[in-house]
């Protein structure tokens, strides 16, 4: 299992700043079965399983307001960044995950770092030059307080930034639940990744179009059913079942996944 992560990972393509990422799961349909496996040098080991067919994705289209990073509208002025959207639907808010067209002005919150599930178990975070999910640092702390590539770290991080004041002046920032995540799908898309575009930039594997079992996912903290404690679910925007859902997976926890944080 272990050869075929390593080699599952010359498929994957980024979307730009910081790199490609590796994810393990079973096939489509299938409740466990596989062991985790290595990422950026470093052993996962618990084992993981796959759901298919989870309900999600919206009846109507969801509309969003698009904000800067104090939290004002938004306006694409040259001067200003997009940093999160509100959810006109839900009232919920969300992070744009950045994605610098030069791997060295990558800031820590670049789409394409990976993630361990938990606090302070992650590897280290490193510069824009030395990072990649699959590298020894899959993430950066870049111009932040992150020192850790795991979920807990970034999330504190994003809280803590602007002078305490948090992303888009909001200190409530957190980890989505898969129900949540499956909010964003867009099933009138035709091509991945199947996510709003007013969501900005969303890792996506451009190679996943066979149901492949190595794909970009992001962590929610949902917890597996029937799973050991450490495991959450992962919910991928690379493809859709057939049911014209995203792919629901069920990711152990050493495995360095994509994050986009949600506040209410």
């Amino acid at each position: 299992m272990t050869l075929a992560v390593v080699l599952a990972a010359s498929f994957l393509t980024a979307c730009g700043g910081g790199g490609g990422s590796t994810s393990v799961t079973t096939g489509d349909g299938t409740t466990g079965g596989t062991t985790g496996g290595t990422t950026g040098g470093t052993t996962g080991g618990t084992t993981g399983g796959t759901t298919g067919g989870t309900t999600g994705g919206t009846t109507n289209a969801k509309t969003f307001t698009k904000l800067n990073a104090s939290g004002a509208t938004y306006t694409a002025d040259g001067v200003q960044t997009l940093s999160c959207v509100k959810d006109n639907q839900t009232g919920k808010f969300w992070e744009v995950k950045t994605n610098a067209a030069v791997v060295a002005n990558s800031d820590f919150r670049d789409v394409d770092y990976g993630y361990f599930w938990g606090d302070g178990v992650g590897q280290a975070a490193g510069t824009p030059a030395t990072s990649s999910a699959i590298m020894a640092n899959p993430c950066s702390g870049s111009g932040s307080t992150l020192t850790k590539c795991d979920t807990a770290s970034y999330v504190k991080a994003v809280n803590a930034m602007n002078s305490g004041k948090g992303l888009c002046n909001k200190t409530t920032w957190r980890l989505p639940t898969s129900a949540e995540l499956l909010g964003l799908l867009d099933t009138s898309k035709s091509a991945p990744p199947y996510a709003y575009t007013d969501l900005g930039n969303t890792a996506f594997d451009a190679s996943d179009t066979d149901g492949r079992s190595y794909v970009y996912g992001y962590w929610s903290s949902t917890p597996v059913t029937g799973a050991e404690t450490t495991q959450r679910v992962v919910i991928s925007f690379s493809n859709k079942l057939s049911n014209g859902q995203a792919k629901n997976h069920n990711m152990v926890n050493q495995i360095n996944d994509q994050i986009r944080l949600i506040s209410d």
